[in-house]
């Protein structure tokens, strides 16, 4: 998805889970939040983007 349904926004970013690695945190896209850190427990119900305009997670 490139815009938000909640705002419209276009800064989206994917988030991932699980323990991510050294490259990984140190990786440009992690700094630019292109990807986001969702955290280690994962459930199927958990958001899968979230907008850098608005903050909301879907």
């Amino acid at each position: 998805m490139t815009e938000c349904p909640k705002c419209g926004g276009s800064d989206m970013a994917i988030i991932l889970y699980g323990l991510p690695s050294e490259e990984l945190l140190d990786s440009k896209k992690v700094k630019e939040k292109k990807i986001i850190l969702g955290g280690c427990c994962v459930s199927k119900d958990n958001p899968k983007q979230e907008c850098n305009d608005c903050g909301w997670r879907y």
